[in-house]
């Protein structure tokens, strides 16, 4: 089956979306980087609507969404170069979110994606029929819902402690520390690692081969060529709504004092309605010139836009402003974020006008190639 560009729109909407939610996790601690209320001093009016728009809007989507793709991406790789050459990608791939996550930021999620996409390449999944793999997905996507649905009963029902907001002493620690020696940061971002490799074993991996399997089986179905009709797509869109819409009700009454819009097992649906409901948008807006020029660009290098969104923005937040570290609030946060969306916009066209594949792209299939063996 040949690749469609609608497929690089759509990696592009979501690696550019992915910084809506991820600035916070740059620019707060990573503990509290879901949170409304983190710090003693209060929140606005302004910065409570924003958290809501962010639960009904932004939370998880354009990860999922991504998710989508690297599913779809690595049965493109397993069909044209077959599994040995996926599972070299699949390995540094892992190197690279290794790396990432230990050297600069502790919420790398492609060493996750690659140890789910290993095992999913090693069980044969990609090879099942589109039918076979959207249940065994459904399957998947339930067993990941078990400890989330658990850890919603206590948080509702068994009186559980919210986490503390932060003194001004504390905050005052943390901007210090992140702007400190460096072998300290590495060690702490060891131990996130670790616990981060416990909730993969326990439910992060069945969610994101979950999601991964669910993009093979619409590409084999060919649901990417044509989408959801205008009317599925509203409809799941405005399903995906309601369902978050009880979120922030929950996260009302409860004073915001839990991170609803992660710890809680329907939002994991919603995540995936509203991410189909995206992509179903972008496949029927396919033909759209702006999209073409713009969008997809940065789907073509959407390695590099990740890894650089790093880059820059704990640049920002450690070594040029480590003042603006845990002190700014949403409405600058997503400012910076819409800036810098912007700026990768405008770098992937300039690029693209220049060369034919991204820096971290080319790096990525060059040492994935299987080296040459001479007498």
């Amino acid at each position: 089956m040949q690749r469609l560009p609608q497929l690089d729109i759509i990696r592009g909407f979501a690696v550019l979306g992915i910084l809506l939610m991820n600035i916070f996790a740059f620019a707060y601690p990573i503990d509290y980087s879901h949170s409304l209320i983190w710090h003693e001093a209060g929140v606005s009016l302004l910065d409570t609507s924003l958290y809501n728009l962010q639960t009904l809007l932004i939370s998880g989507r354009f990860l999922t969404l991504f998710n989508l793709l690297f599913g779809v991406g690595m049965f493109l790789i397993f069909n044209k170069y077959g599994a040995a050459y996926l599972q070299r990608r699949l390995y540094w791939l892992g190197l690279f979110g290794l790396l990432h996550g230990i050297l600069l930021w502790s919420g790398d999620i492609l060493l996750w994606y690659a140890l789910a996409g290993l095992i999913v390449l090693k069980r044969g999944y990609l090879q099942l029929d589109s039918g076979v793999l959207w249940r065994k997905a459904v399957r998947f996507f339930a067993y990941g819902l078990v400890l989330p649905l658990f850890y919603a009963v206590y948080l509702l029902f068994a009186q559980a402690e919210p986490l503390l907001p932060l003194t001004a002493e504390m905050v005052a620690a943390e901007q210090q520390f992140w702007a400190g020696p460096y072998h300290e940061q590495i060690i702490q971002n060891v131990i996130y690692a670790m616990f981060m490799l416990i909730a993969f074993a326990l439910s992060l991996y069945w969610l994101i081969a979950a999601i991964m399997l669910f993009g093979v089986s619409l590409y084999k179905s060919a649901w990417f060529e044509t989408g959801y009709s205008m009317a599925t797509t509203k409809m799941l869109f405005w399903l995906a709504f309601a369902i978050s819409s009880v979120t922030v009700l929950t996260d009302h009454v409860t004073e915001y004092a839990y991170d609803l819009s992660t710890a809680l097992p329907w939002e994991q649906v919603a995540m995936l309605l509203m991410a189909l409901s995206f992509a179903s948008m972008l496949i029927n807006w396919r033909e759209n010139s702006w999209l073409q020029r713009w969008l997809a660009p940065c789907g073509r290098m959407a390695f590099t836009l990740y890894i650089s969104q790093t880059l820059l923005m704990v640049l920002l937040f450690r070594v040029i402003r480590p003042d603006w570290f845990a002190s700014l609030d949403r409405a600058a946060l997503l400012g910076i974020a819409i800036s810098m969306i912007g700026l990768q916009l405008l770098f992937c066209r300039w690029y693209f006008s220049h060369f034919s594949q991204g820096p971290l792209e080319w790096c990525w299939r060059t040492l994935s190639k299987k080296p040459v063996i001479t007498d």
